[in-house]
């Protein structure tokens, strides 16, 4: 779900002051050679860590249970960086970091690509230690359930020789992994969360707090469900572009991008220089969409691994599937000058659609690690109560057929794996503090989603950014946004209990590449 966080950014550290009494616990933190007997440490470059980041960190697998329920059974090993806080006095507990997809690696995207640069990450790391655990299944940990058949699939979906839906790539992975030995029902959610606090008694930490964006919101709101049932205790938890546990969001996929986009058309009309150079936005991409539908355009991808090119047809599934990527991460360059989309769609409906190729082609050879995505979504079919329509506004229609499609692809898919499906969620633990962050822009975890898991909180403090996608903790260098996160990040780790300093959310505003 998530998309890679890359060229990241720096800005200037905002340290907190906790002290004892309602905040963290100040002390120190667990020195690696008193690290439980799950511990194997290796060199920070089996994970690809960068030089400065491994020279304060000590990296290692956690050997867990394969399925927690039965301890003394068969074992996967997790890979795990813990980042020791450069601060002066740092907090005793720390701050677990936990990418999404499912199938996003949290070491390779944000440890090794975010932390070394990034500034909302190194803000934290002042005040307390940061924790990457890779999620079971994904790219550093064993094992790995990736997919390179998807690759195959994907370029032949844009060559018009398959179906989107056919499902004979998982199949074929499917088969490989088993006969590896691998057991596709241990790879789930809520095995992910027992994980989290196996890893915390491992590296011993009594008590530990969380964040996790994307689908890591979905697994953070399991590993509160799972508060009572463990002996490291949580202190806190920060959900950043949420997902709620009880909806289809692929099939909601046609809903969460109108809301994102209506959202971009009514900040651009509000912005004077933006509705003067793009006016009608909205009008000119819906149609847009309608004229790629009726007659669909040649446009070049090129494969990211061999360089080779091919030409596609342009319609409008694909060219919203483009702009996805341009909602997800609205920032030009990951720069501040905002979002470039109004100038792209103004662009597109003069005819011209080079700047898309980019996004479509890299999306040719994905890295997330793909059956684990599934086995996930598979197992957690009966959670699923709500549908679209009874908790977003209507999506413009030409939007639906694409959540339609991507939710189908998936039932092929869990018709395949056959996995176990786990209970509905609950909450069982609500009184957990929670800080809740949504991105204006976020095509697909908007705000209603945010606001619906806070309501089943007992102590939730719910935020939105203007002009930012999906994940307010990674706005890019200069931007207000950067900054207020960070400042409303730090300030709800330093006292959970209270809510927050956001007074900084008035000075953002919505920026736009006009050219």
């Amino acid at each position: 779900m998530t998309m890679p966080l890359t060229r990241l950014c720096q800005i200037a550290i905002l340290t907190v002051a906790v002290t004892i009494s309602g905040s963290a616990a100040q002390g120190a933190t667990p020195n690696r050679a008193s690290f439980g007997k799950a511990w194997k440490t290796v060199d920070c470059k089996t994970f690809d860590v960068p030089a400065a980041v491994a020279a304060q960190s000590d990296c290692g697998y956690v050997t867990v249970p394969e399925q927690h329920a039965q301890p003394q059974g068969r074992t996967i090993q997790l890979a795990v960086v813990r980042a020791r806080s450069n601060g002066k006095a740092p907090a005793a507990d720390p701050l677990f970091v936990e990418q999404g997809g499912p199938g996003g690696s949290s070491i390779g995207d944000i440890a090794d690509g975010a932390l070394p640069t990034f500034p909302e990450l190194q803000a934290l790391l002042k005040s307390r230690d940061l924790i990457f655990v890779e999620e079971r299944g994904t790219r550093y940990s064993k094992p790995n359930l990736s997919c390179p058949e998807i690759n195959a699939h994907y370029i032949a979906v844009a060559k018009g020789e398959k179906a989107y839906t056919d499902p004979g790539w998982i199949k074929v992975c499917n088969d490989r992994l088993k006969q590896q030995g691998i057991n596709p029902n241990a790879f789930n959610t809520r095995e992910n969360a027992a994980d989290i606090y196996f890893v915390a008694e491992t590296l011993g930490y009594p008590q530990f707090n969380y964040y996790g964006v994307s689908y890591g919101t979905l697994l953070g709101q399991y590993v509160i469900a799972q508060a009572d049932k463990h002996k490291a205790k949580l202190r806190s938890v920060i959900l950043d572009g949420v997902v709620r546990p009880d909806i289809d969001f692929n099939l909601a996929s046609g809903h969460t991008m109108s809301y994102a986009l209506r959202n971009l058309f009514h900040a651009c009309a509000q912005d004077r220089q933006c509705n003067q150079t793009y006016p009608n936005l909205e009008q000119k991409f819906l149609a847009i969409v309608d004229q790629l539908n009726q007659k669909p355009v040649p446009l070049t991808l090129t494969i990211p691994s061999s360089k080779k090119t091919f030409v596609t047809q342009l319609d409008g599934n694909a060219f919203i599937i483009g702009i996805e990527a341009y909602l997800a991460r609205p920032y030009s360059g990951e720069s501040a000058r905002g979002t470039s989309l109004p100038k792209f769609i103004q662009a597109a409906s003069q005819g011209n659609f080079d700047w898309i190729a980019g996004k479509l082609s890299e999306n040719l050879e994905p890295s997330e690690a793909r059956e684990m995505y599934h086995t996930v979504l598979c197992a957690r079919a009966k959670s699923i109560q709500v549908t679209p329509a009874q908790v977003l506004p209507p999506p413009y229609p030409q939007l639906i057929p694409a959540g339609i499609r991507e939710a189908e692809a998936v039932t092929k898919a869990c018709e395949v794996l056959q996995v176990e499906l786990k209970p509905p969620f609950a909450y069982e633990k609500p009184e957990i503090p929670t800080l809740v962050l949504n991105g204006a822009y976020d095509p697909v975890t908007p705000q209603p989603y945010g606001e619906a898991v806070a309501r089943n909180l007992k102590t939730a403090y719910v935020y939105t950014f203007p002009g930012v996608g999906h994940g307010a903790l990674f706005a890019p260098r200069g931007m207000p946004a950067a900054a207020c996160v960070t400042q409303i990040a730090a300030g709800f780790l330093a006292n959970p209990k209270q809510a927050p300093n956001s007074s900084c959310l008035t000075q953002i505003k919505p920026l736009f590449v006009v050219e």
